[in-house]
């Protein structure tokens, strides 16, 4: 049994409050077709759009057998507006851009297509099931709404002037199907239509001034309540998409206009993952070329506390900003224990002249330390051999296989060569007793250049010229065996000048060096000036920085120079600035795009303000109205990123052609799974979330006032 007590309801125009339903009482039974009679303004409509949960009463209950549904919260009210009540309008309210079948769907969670068929058929438009509601004529478009009304099985059927739109025997044929339905439903007809009353009517209400008077019935009978009826998620996906479809301009220029922000969003994240790529390559590729320095040189500090003036001299104090570095046997051998460490090279500052079989002078800088295995990962051998043994080097040519004329002059060589004019040339390292006389008390330099060479027994031949893989360094040099050092440094300490400097309190060659440091000059107990790190790899590398920190945490600090690091970091900081602008225009595109999509959605909600009150009368929810307006947002998102991803697939090839000539590498920009999936989220989240304000705000317009408009 439907009740209603002591129902009360009240509009507020302005600062006025004017009553329109005044202490109605009614008792309803499960099977009657029951009119309500009244003028326009009377009550009627308002009085069934609360029964029908489109309306909340200002006071008293409506109990639907033992359950006050005017309690009932939203999800309850969404269920009872979907399985126990429908409607039937004046106006049909059907959802036009639909065809019959569609429209009739929206009723039902599952979809029983014989039962729908069946229904349409018997109501006599059948034959127009896929024809859009807008082609049809009015009483067509009234039967598609009375078979949307009752297809769904509902307990009560509301109509609201069902025949007020319609001729006289369309009107008449609508209330013959209506009359027939109420043998087993409980029908409700709002009309001003007395003799239409009177002639199918079981009961007539007739309400004036928001008051009535109707004896109470007590029949207990009982409606049969079912919670099948929902609205089918699979129909909210396919109204996204028609309306989408009916606006496919619009549709098409919105998704247009957020794929600018995505594809330039896609390619400065692809092209920063692209040079951070090539960036760690060249690393790996040149980890094992550039090492890490440690030399006996002094360096200026930072000094925070430096005192400022600008009308005066300061004097600083060297030992407050300059530190100067002394290598000791103690770091030797600790950097001996850094397994990580592949290959340790040592620079001496000590006398080891170098005369080439042309009896020329050649300067120690032209000559560099580098092992066998370097070599073999480094450098290409573009004439001879590899270094196989300490007496064998090799000459260094730069990427355009020129040697400077100082190198060349001196081995008598003024002019182009082929590479075996070079193989087979000598140099020898001269050792202190050949290079060195005594005169008196003090020793001079033998400056007989062919003489010291013809005696000098350490000869070296360049058996190869290279080149390197990666040109990092354009300079010439002599690629020699660091074992070839510890030879001279052994003869050296046993020198006769070594020997009698040791018994001398003064500098025997007359120079400015302190006597401990004309030793270590001399080949005596020479501790390296510079020493050379080199690893295989950046996680090697990560690993021995930590411990040369660590070492200086506990002893005294030895500053390092990372040479790759520091010209790596200035790439990395110039990419950095250039991605950070990129992102923020990339960032002001999807801000408009925000803005853009908020509006758009808006825009929709108005236009279809008819449209959610007719879905929320057939019982969808709230959540059900957002969801619509997400998912056609999503297809948006999903569309725009189509867009995007085509258009960086056409200009991929261009770009990277662009790339090529500019830093020589065509691999730069690729496609990365990441990123894709990142900036999809990204996107699919920026656009819901444009759309959510305008979304919440069309599921919480009243129903009656959506239908209104």
């Amino acid at each position: 049994m439907l009740k209603i007590n002591n129902l009360f309801k009240s509009f507020k125009i302005g600062t006025k409050k004017i009553s329109i339903l005044k202490d109605i009482n009614l008792n309803f039974k499960p099977k009657e077709l029951v009119f309500i009679l009244g003028k326009s303004g009377s009550g009627k409509s308002t009085l069934l759009n609360i029964i029908g949960g489109l309306l909340k009463a200002d006071n008293g209950e409506i109990y639907l057998d033992e359950e006050c549904i005017t309690r009932y919260k939203d999800k309850k009210l969404d269920n009872y507006r979907s399985n126990i009540v429908s409607f039937i309008f004046q106006d049909y309210h059907l959802i036009e851009y639909m065809s019959v079948y569609d429209n009739i769907k929206l009723s039902l969670n599952k979809i029983d297509k014989n039962k729908v068929e069946a229904l349409l058929k018997q109501l006599g438009i059948y034959e127009k099931r896929n024809i859009k509601v807008n082609k049809l004529s009015g009483g067509e478009k009234q039967r598609v709404a009375i078979a949307r009304a009752i297809i769904k099985d509902p307990e009560i059927i509301l109509c609201d002037e069902p025949t007020g739109a319609l001729d006289t025997e369309t009107g008449i044929k609508v209330m013959d199907i209506l009359k027939q339905i109420s043998k087993n439903k409980l029908v409700i007809v709002v009309s001003h239509d007395r003799q239409l009353a009177s002639t199918y009517a079981d009961r007539i209400i007739e309400i004036k001034d928001g008051m009535i008077k109707e004896e109470l019935n007590d029949d207990k009978k009982v409606f049969k309540i079912n919670n099948q009826n929902k609205i089918n998620k699979l129909s909210i996906i396919k109204l996204a998409i028609k309306n989408l479809l009916l606006n496919k301009k619009r549709t098409l220029l919105i998704s247009l206009a957020i794929s600018l922000g995505i594809t330039s969003l896609l390619l400065v994240a692809n092209l920063s993952l692209g040079m951070n790529r090539e960036i760690k390559e060249l690393e790996n590729k040149i980890i094992s070329i550039f090492p890490i320095t440690v030399s006996n040189s002094s360096y200026e500090l930072e000094n925070k506390k430096l005192e400022k003036s600008n009308n005066k001299i300061i004097i600083k104090d060297n030992k407050n900003y300059i530190h100067t570095n002394k290598i000791d046997n103690k770091y030797i051998d600790y950097l001996n224990n850094i397994k990580e460490i592949k290959h340790i090279t040592y620079k001496y500052d000590i006398s080891m002249p170098l005369v080439t079989d042309n009896y020329k002078l050649l300067l120690n800088n032209y000559m560099i330390p580098i092992k066998k295995e370097q070599i073999n990962n480094n450098y290409y051998v573009l004439a001879g051999r590899n270094i196989e043994n300490k007496n064998e080097i090799l000459l260094k040519v730069d990427s355009n296989n020129n040697v400077t004329n100082e190198l060349l002059n001196t081995f008598n060589i003024d002019k182009d060569i082929e590479y075996s004019e070079i193989l087979g040339r000598k140099i020898k390292l001269i050792l202190n007793d050949n290079y060195y006389k005594k005169d008196n008390n003090y020793y001079h330099i033998n400056d007989n250049l062919k003489e010291i060479y013809q005696e000098s027994k350490l000869e070296l031949t360049i058996v190869g010229v290279v080149k390197e893989k990666e040109i990092t360094d354009e300079s010439n040099y002599i690629i020699y065996s660091q074992e070839i050092i510890k030879d001279v440094l052994e003869a050296n300490e046993k020198s006769i000048i070594v020997k009698e400097q040791l018994k001398k309190d003064y500098n025997i060659l007359g120079n400015n060096l302190s006597i401990e440091d004309n030793l270590s000059f001399l080949g005596y107990k020479t501790i390296p000036s510079t020493i050379n790190i080199y690893v295989d790899n950046i996680k090697d590398k990560e690993k021995v920085i930590n411990k040369l920190d660590e070492y200086n945490k506990n002893n005294k600090e030895l500053i390092y120079e990372d040479a790759m690091n520091d010209a790596i970091s200035i790439v990395k900081d110039f990419m950095n600035i250039i991605t950070a602008i990129l992102v923020i225009f990339s960032f002001i595109s999807l801000l408009v795009s925000m803005i853009l999509i908020s509006v758009i959605t808006n825009t929709r909600v108005l236009e279809r303000i008819k449209e959610i009150g007719i879905l929320r009368s057939l019982g969808a929810s709230k959540k059900n109205i957002r969801k619509l307006f997400n998912i056609e947002n999503s297809i948006i998102s999903i569309l725009s990123f189509v867009i995007s991803i085509s258009t960086i697939l056409l200009i991929k090839k261009t770009l990277n052609t662009l790339l090529y000539s500019i830093i020589e590498s065509n691999t730069i920009f690729k496609l990365e799974y990441s990123s894709l999936i990142l900036v999809f989220i990204f996107n699919l989240l920026l656009v819901l979330l444009s759309g959510l304000i305008p979304s919440i705000k069309a599921s919480n317009i009243e129903i009656t006032e959506c239908i209104k408009r």
